[in-house]
This record gives C-alpha cells, structure tokens and sequence, in this order.
C-alpha cells in the first residue's frame, strides 16, 4: 500500500508522495483514490490535477499518470496533487458517461452535495475537501468510446470581469484550437467543475482532446502541455510558457445538435471546423441506405466534438459547434 502522508500543516518536507485517498462522507466508503503530492522546496500556490471523469477518456488518463513525473520538487513552488481517476466505481466497467453506482454524470454535477447521491457526495467532496485552497483545479477529458472531439477547453464566465480575465488566461494556457468561456447562466444548475467552483469565486479549467477510447500522442500532449503551462502561470513552475501551434479561437458558447430521425449517422464535417448557419453537417441514412434527414448547422461556429458510432436515436446529441466571441 501507498505511503500514507501526514496532513499539510506547513511542516513537511518538499518531495513525492503517493497514498490512497479515502473521503471523510460515509457514502463514499467503499473506495479510495490514487492520490500523488508534488511538494516544492520553496512555499507557494497549490495546483489539483484530475483525470477519469469518464472512464474511457483515457489520453487524458495517461496525462494525468506522466504528469506525475514531470515535476521536479527541487524546481517548483508550492504544490501539484494529482488524481488520475475520478470514477472509481467505473473503472472496471468502462461506463460511458456515468458513474454506474447511481447513473448520473459526474461532469455535469459540481458542485455537489454531501447529502445527495454517490455522485452528488463526490463531486462535494472533490469540491469542499480535496480541493479546498487550490489555486486551479484542472480536470482533464477526451473523446469517449463513440465520440471525436476537437482540442479545446472551457471555463466558466461569470460577469465578473477580473474573475472571467483570469479564467480565459488560465483556459488559454492550453495549445487548444477553441476556447470556450460558458454563459453565466450554466451556473444556475449544477455542473462541470469550471461552472460549480465559480459560484465560489474558485479557478477551475477543463481541457478536451482524445477520442475513441484510445491513447492518442498528440492529445496527451495537449493534456500535459496546458497542465505546465497553468504551473507556469500561477507561479508552480518558473519557465516561461510554451509556443502555441492551434488558434485558440474564443467561444463564449456552444449548442448541441440532436438526431433528426433513428438512423445511421454519416457525418461531412470533423471537429476543430469551422462550419456556417444551415450548413448540411451530415445525413441520417436507414439501413436500406436511404437518406433519412439532413443535420444541419444551426449556427454559425466551430464544430467541438461530434458522435462517431453512426447508430443514432432520434433525439440523441449528434455533435455540438462552439459559437465564437462577437468582437
């Protein structure tokens, strides 16, 4: 069993430390969770580190699992812990979407409540014990088993201006082809991470790449990059932030786009386009291969992420576009 580490009083040394995470609500138990401390030499901000939200999502997984060893303690001020699975309950199951001890989807509810659901606790528990302090918690995403999504993150706006610049920074330190600032209203209900720790005032940013179910390079770098470069920003890290290679494009909302009909899905267009009002975005077919129905753009936008398992129920979100800023 992981070394247990004694409780931050400001008295222990810098270094590494891994330990199982077990969290005080009773409802949550029957689990613990891998847990990594990153402690520097020198006293400064502290950086919580997530992945495994969905299970499947799993470049964003292994960033979570390289990020361990990608910070010296000799080099770094403050803190960086990291938990590299959230759902424990999925991990043997590869649940799409949910938590399978009551079926909710952790990502859309932060900020929880102790005495709610399984979920509910856990979100609550991520929220008010772990993180409690944090100067960003950052929770990691992909594509799941039967979705493609472009590079890109979220942050939650709020309408306070100082707030909402610093937030859009930290989504910024991401090398992400769209950066989505969420309308104020999400707050209003639970939801991501970034929508639940702003009705506090507190920093939280979502990053997406992966799909599939599959480790990609390219989107565990992402990962990895934008986790370093937020180090850097908040003065965990002290180099200077890396280059960026994609346009970043600011969105301030997005829409989801459901299946006309049952049927097959064959999509035109790919995440990371851009794409027009009334643009035909794909057709549903039948399995006689008739054309069903066009799915067609409802906005102008940049496509976020799309379903690529072509079976589709009439109803089902097919594919979402990021609705960009207004200059």
């Amino acid at each position: 069993m992981p070394e247990q580490l004694p409780e931050q009083d400001g008295s222990i040394t810098h270094g590494i430390r891994r330990r199982l995470l077990r969290f005080s609500n009773p409802k949550l138990s029957d689990y613990v969770w891998p847990l990594c401390e990153i402690r520097g030499s020198q006293p400064g901000p502290r950086l919580c580190i997530s992945a495994g939200v969905h299970v499947n999502e799993v470049s964003a997984i292994e960033a979570a699992v390289r990020l361990q060893r990608l910070f010296d303690p000799q080099e770094m001020r403050g803190s960086v812990e990291i938990i590299p699975l959230i759902n424990q309950p999925a991990r043997f199951q590869y649940s799409e979407y949910v938590c399978p001890i009551d079926g909710r989807n952790i990502n859309f509810s932060f900020p929880g409540k102790p005495d709610g659901s399984f979920t509910e606790a856990l979100c609550d528990a991520v929220t008010t014990e772990w993180t409690r302090g944090a100067a960003c918690y950052v929770d990691l995403h992909g594509g799941d088993l039967r979705e493609q999504v472009a590079f890109f993150s979220i942050y939650q706006r709020t309408g306070d201006e100082n707030f909402d610049a610093e937030a859009r920074a930290l989504a910024m330190c991401f090398d992400a082809e769209i950066v989505v600032g969420l309308p104020p209203k999400h707050m209003e209900q639970p939801g991501r991470p970034p929508t639940g720790f702003a009705r506090e005032r507190r920093f939280s940013i979502m990053s997406e790449a992966g799909s599939h179910g599959m480790v990609e390079h390219d989107a565990v770098e992402y990962h990895v990059g934008g986790v370093l470069n937020i180090a850097r920003h908040i003065g965990v890290l002290p180099e200077a932030r890396s280059q960026f290679a994609r346009g970043r494009a600011p969105c301030d909302d997005y829409i989801w786009v459901d299946s006309p009909e049952d049927g097959e899905f064959h999509a035109l267009v790919d995440p990371g386009c851009q794409v027009t009002k009334g643009q035909q975005l794909g057709t549903i077919y039948s399995l006689f291969g008739e054309p069903l129905a066009p799915v067609v753009a409802p906005v102008d936008g940049l496509m976020l992420w799309r379903m690529t398992h072509p079976t589709l129920k009439a109803g089902m979100a097919t594919l979402a576009i990021a609705v960009e800023e207004r200059q």
